[in-house]
């Protein structure tokens, strides 16, 4: 019984140090857009590209820009959650110009009910871009019954938005409590 009680924690340790990026070509290193989805309401004005100009990581990124102060556009993706986790999300971003952006979260049933929507503003569109790479973290909660999570950078004004290393983890500690309780039913086997 020890030796399976070892194997399982050996199992999750490993489980929890490589935790996967939720998110499909989130460094968009394929050099376009695979995975994602993009809505510009503008196209004469306003675009959604990767390029390696501005780079982050010598990479490709993306670029979301806009010559006029127009509506917003989105770049986004669709995911799988578990309802009641914590996750995190990371990123990187550079702007110029002055842009407002976030992440747009809607929460969804298997069915793609709605449930729930979160904001997590990013930039605020009163104040000029910086030209600078900088980190982004964020933290949230998928609710009860959510199974789905549709994930959208979110970006207005005019200016440019740069986005690289996109990532959406679930937290150790919401691995951590799902191992134990495994933990739990195998020692209750025994």
């Amino acid at each position: 019984m020890k030796k399976v009680l070892w194997m399982a924690m050996f199992t999750l340790a490993l489980g929890i140090g490589a935790q996967a990026n939720l998110m499909t070509n989130g460094d968009f290193n394929t050099g376009d857009l695979t995975g994602w989805w993009t809505w510009v309401p503008d196209s004469e004005t306003q675009s959604i590209t990767v390029q390696s100009v501005v780079a982050y990581d010598s990479s490709p990124n993306v670029l979301l820009s806009s010559a006029t102060d127009g509506s917003w556009q989105e770049l986004g993706q669709s995911i799988v959650c578990t309802a009641e986790t914590l996750y995190t999300l990371d990123l990187v971003y550079n702007s110029t110009g002055w842009v407002g952006a976030g992440i747009n979260l809607k929460f969804m049933d298997s069915g793609w009910g709605y449930i729930d929507y979160e904001w997590i503003n990013l930039l605020s569109s009163s104040s000029e871009g910086t030209g600078e790479w900088t980190p982004f973290s964020a933290t949230f909660t998928a609710p009860a019954g959510a199974e789905l999570v549709e994930v959208k950078l979110t970006m207005g004004g005019w200016g440019s938005l740069y986005a690289d290393n996109v990532s959406i983890v679930p937290e150790p500690a919401s691995l951590v409590l799902l191992g134990l309780g495994g933990l739990t039913l195998l020692k209750k086997k025994s």
